[in-house]
């Protein structure tokens, strides 16, 4: 015997619904963005390529902007990126720190133009670390290690792992949108070791 749906069983697949044709409509942004550039892109052709009617784009993205102001915030942040179980077997505090910048950092080499377009589209800082639930899962796993770090007496028990936190996100996005703005020799990586050692010539123990 069929029962009927629930409400909520009706909600959930709702909402699931919803959430495909979103990451439809981003995935298919990504892959045009990357073949034929952000300005060459139609809205048209996203949603062609979606497999979804122009009209329910502009449910999810006001603008063709808003599209590459979420793309920012999946590519800049990608906490799902991260091992922890590999990130917390690396020797040190220090190395910790790299290891999750060089997990965000992954690829971001081989998509410079697009990253680049994305600040240049003025999708600054502020907006490209505007992810309430980004920013708490990288500001979390900073504290986590600096807190590890200092009952492991790698970094001054008197520094404050909240601010220190701060500094090194921050100092992360920044890097990436220094990068797109300058004509760096050394790749992303290898500029975001140079700021976690910069932080930790400064806090870290004798």
């Amino acid at each position: 015997m069929a029962y009927p749906m629930t409400n909520s069983t009706t909600l959930s697949r709702r909402e699931m619904n919803k959430r495909d044709k979103r990451q439809r409509l981003l995935t298919e942004s990504l892959r045009l963005f990357r073949e034929k550039g952000f300005e060459q892109t139609k809205v048209s052709d996203i949603t062609r390529a979606a497999g979804v009617a122009k009209g329910t784009f502009f449910n999810y993205f006001p603008t063709k902007e808003r599209v590459l102001l979420a793309l920012g915030e999946q590519m800049l942040g990608r906490m799902q990126q991260v091992e922890a179980m590999e990130l917390f077997s690396r020797d040190s505090t220090r190395g910790k720190i790299k290891g999750l910048f060089h997990a965000l950092s992954t690829g971001l080499d081989s998509d410079r133009d697009l990253v680049r377009e994305m600040v240049y589209q003025g999708l600054r800082l502020p907006d490209l670390i505007n992810g309430n639930r980004a920013r708490m899962d990288f500001r979390s796993m900073l504290i986590l290690v600096i807190e590890h770090g200092k009952r492991q007496k790698e970094i001054n028990s008197k520094a404050d792992a909240k601010f220190v936190a701060d500094t090194l996100y921050m100092l992360y996005f920044q890097q990436v949108v220094n990068w797109c703005s300058a004509d760096f020799t050394t790749s992303l990586p290898r500029q975001l070791d140079r700021v976690v050692d910069l932080i930790f010539d400064g806090v870290a123990t004798a």
